[in-house]
């Protein structure tokens, strides 16, 4: 296997988000995440994705092993409910035992700073220990919107700013990758990037890795701060 194909699976966030999953579902994808190359014991993938509601099973699944467990929570994929509610969400995956947290950003704040700072912060004390992948949803906004979003949850303590739910609108396009990864250096801090939304082929794949590494630099991406989200990029990485 090529390095960039190695390198983009121990980059892969394996994700499961539909609304009918089962537990042998689930079960299979922790498994191909330990060992997604079946012939090979390495890379593994960074981490899973999946609904609070499988956190106790993927945790059984995953303990002791190096594969990380992200939960979609806090009012994905739309922060429609009041905050209150959001906020419990996050803090319930937390303690269910979810390494990371995946939570929108609510983008109808984007011009209210005061509000959008406000539920930042408290998004940030709700994740507590755990990894926060704050969500810019960039398909539906204005590429000066995605900027001041991504500036403002890296500001709040955000961990990673993620492109896209995935859910219901356009996903990443190298626009808006670059734009994050732009904000991702001009913050000289310890924050990632994730990219998701409709990246199912390899050639998507590693164009975005192109992008990130002419920003970033060519040793940046790497899975503590560079990550991919997608259900079906693993089985074209393998093809």
């Amino acid at each position: 296997m090529d390095p960039d194909r190695a390198l983009l699976i121990a980059c892969l966030d394996l994700t499961s988000l539909e609304d009918d999953e089962e537990e042998t579902a689930i079960a299979r994808l922790c498994g191909r995440a330990l060992r997604p190359v079946p012939e090979a014991p390495d890379p593994y993938v960074a981490a899973v994705c999946i609904w609070p509601r499988w956190l106790p099973l993927a945790r059984g699944l995953l303990a002791g092993g190096p594969v990380r467990l992200a939960c979609a929570t806090g009012g994905f994929p739309v922060p429609e409910a009041p905050l209150g509610e959001r906020l419990g969400q996050v803090e319930h995956a937390v303690t269910a035992g979810a390494d990371e947290v995946d939570v929108p950003i609510n983008r109808f704040l984007v011009d209210e700073p005061d509000a959008l700072d406000g539920e930042l912060a408290a998004t940030r004390t709700a994740a507590g220990r755990a990894t926060w992948k704050a969500i810019v949803e960039t398909g539906a906004l204005e590429a000066a919107e995605i900027r001041r979003l991504a500036d403002a949850a890296i500001a709040a303590g955000a961990d990673f700013v993620k492109s896209s739910t995935g859910k219901g609108v356009p996903g990443v396009t190298p626009a808006a990758a670059a734009i994050l990864a732009q904000s991702v250096r001009a913050a000289g801090g310890p924050v990632g990037l994730k990219l998701s939304g409709g990246i199912r082929g390899v050639a998507q794949a590693t164009n975005h890795l192109a992008k990130v590494r002419a920003i970033l630099g060519p040793d940046w991406p790497a899975p503590a701060r560079f990550r991919i989200g997608a259900s079906a990029l693993l089985d074209a990485l393998l093809a």
